[in-house]
């Protein structure tokens, strides 16, 4: 197993700094692993790099895949994203200006909760329109092309479609679906 390069390493670490307070991360790889890959359908992980994050930042290739999709936690929760997802990320985090690329995520184990106005929020506060989504997709990218139609409201019904971060240059799609089959 090896580090992989820094530029995948900085996409990845927005997802392991999200400060909510969570569970413990797996012990063993083996375990990592087999959580890890409840976060797509088999047809997307089964080919997938698998990456680990670890407490001081380093990520290890558990799996190198054969698609260009990377599975890790984030967050404490398993995902599953595309380059131009990874790129979106990254840009998120370090509040720099999201690339012109439409990208996709599968979290069908849901997420930990996220305001839905502030997308630096680390915790729920009265004012933050905190969100709780279950098993779902996203899409990211130019607003235009991929949220046009989608309800905007800070409070959505996160059993349907909604866009997060309305109006920030980080708005995304939410497409609530299905648990992965057979969990």
């Amino acid at each position: 197993m090896r580090n992989i390069s820094l530029g995948l390493a900085g996409s990845l670490l927005f997802f392991a700094n999200v400060a909510n307070a969570q569970p413990a991360t797996p012990a063993t790889d083996a375990e990592y692993i087999k959580l890890v890959t409840t976060a797509a359908p088999d047809e997307i992980v089964g080919d997938a790099t698998i990456v680990r994050i670890e407490a001081n930042g380093d990520v290890r290739t558990l799996k190198k895949g054969t698609s260009e999709f990377t599975c890790f936690l984030g967050n404490n929760v398993p995902m599953c994203s595309d380059p131009a997802a990874m790129e979106w990320a990254k840009a998120w985090q370090t509040h720099a200006p999201p690339p012109d690329k439409v990208g996709f995520i599968y979290m069908l184990n849901g997420d930990n909760g996220a305001s839905n106005s502030d997308p630096w929020a680390t915790k729920s506060e009265p004012s933050n329109h905190w969100i709780k989504t279950g098993a779902h997709v996203m899409i990211v990218g130019p607003p235009a092309k991929t949220m046009a139609g989608y309800p905007r409201t800070a409070d959505p019904d996160p059993t349907k479609p909604y866009v997060m971060w309305a109006g920030s240059p980080y708005e995304h799609l939410m497409l609530p679906t299905c648990a992965k089959p057979g969990t």
